[in-house]
């Protein structure tokens, strides 16, 4: 096939991703138990109407959607950068300790303060415990198998610590569990226009860098002229990774899977261009998390699943599969 002729298959691919998220955006917001929301979404064209429904989607509904999207595609980014970087395709945005950090706040926002505010809490845990990892990992002789297994290292002991503070409290034990399992119904001290301006920004500032992306995963000899310039680029791509992943679960908390198999789907879809492979993972991970979201409200109607567990029902299916399947992805 000749170069023009790839190159409209993966514009095509793009333009499927895209009509991909938008009809898993109106299952996330119109969709329901009893059917696919038809009339509630001919319904949201209406102007001035304070029906119930309409109250439903302002409140509701629109928001879990921002919610999700971002959730979706900074994970999604995340985990890209990190797999380029690492240049390991099992590399994921929680190996810098995020998740321990980020629940570790979550429970001391329910044992402290009895649930408020539980996302922000676990944003700055998040925050807090990669910016430790990638310290100790060391700045002037960076090294990734060191990061990783400094991140191990503070995942395992802080668990058990998060553990402990669980079966010490059994009365606020349910509440932890639940709220560890990410959801999008927290209303948290960042508004919703708060986040999507600081998502909107990093999603700007992240184009920008697909070109050093493409640079990155060539070999060192044919782009760097000294170590010192490959880990430059490594640390600074590690810590928008861990940016991006804090702001995921300021949006959702935490979810697992999403930030390793978007990357490897969009790579299997498009190749290793990033000027393609930026834009369909950003859809991908927007997509499945959105679909997600879908299936937590209306699988076991009027229960609710927390969307973290559904998210490891879709993740660990597909995880498998590449991990099992005959191929280069898990070699590039």
């Amino acid at each position: 096939m000749t170069g023009l002729g790839m190159r409209k298959n993966k514009i095509f691919s793009i333009v499927i991703l895209l009509f991909l998220f938008l009809g898993c955006l109106y299952l996330s917001v119109f969709a329901g138990h009893d059917g696919f929301g038809v009339d509630l979404f001919l319904k949201s064209f209406q102007l001035n109407d304070r029906s119930e429904d309409a109250v439903i989607l302002e409140l509701i509904r629109y928001p879990r959607a921002i919610k999700a999207i971002v959730a979706g595609v900074c994970l999604a980014l995340a985990g890209l950068f990190l797999q380029t970087v690492s240049k390991n395709p099992l590399a994921e945005p929680y190996i810098t300790g995020i998740s321990s950090g980020a629940g570790l706040g979550i429970v001391l926002s329910v044992l402290f303060f009895n649930s408020a505010n539980y996302s922000f809490f676990g944003f700055l845990g998040a925050m807090v415990s990669s910016l430790l990892v990638i310290s100790f990992a060391g700045f002037r002789k960076f090294s990734i198998t060191k990061l990783i297994l400094v991140g191990l290292s503070i995942n395992i002991f802080v668990s058990a610590l998060i553990s402990m503070i669980i079966l010490m409290n059994s009365e606020k034990s349910y509440s932890m569990l639940y709220i560890l399992s990410g959801n999008l119904t927290e209303n948290n001290l960042v508004s919703d226009k708060h986040l999507l301006l600081i998502f909107f920004v990093i999603l700007l500032f992240s184009a920008f860098l697909i070109p050093k992306l493409n640079f990155l995963r060539l070999d060192e000899g044919m782009v760097f002229s000294s170590v010192k310039h490959k880990n430059m680029y490594s640390i600074f791509f590690i810590i928008c990774s861990a940016l991006l992943t804090s702001l995921s679960v300021l949006a959702a908390g935490i979810l697992g899977f999403i930030g390793i198999i978007a990357p490897l789907i969009s790579k299997m879809i498009v190749g290793q261009d990033f000027r393609y492979l930026f834009f369909v993972n950003i859809f991908l991970g927007a997509s499945l998390i959105l679909f997600a979201d879908f299936l937590s409200r209306t699988l076991i109607y009027p229960m609710q699943i927390p969307l973290g567990l559904v998210v490891a029902f879709i993740g660990a299916p597909v995880f498998v599969f590449f991990l099992t399947r005959k191929g280069d992805i898990l070699n590039d």
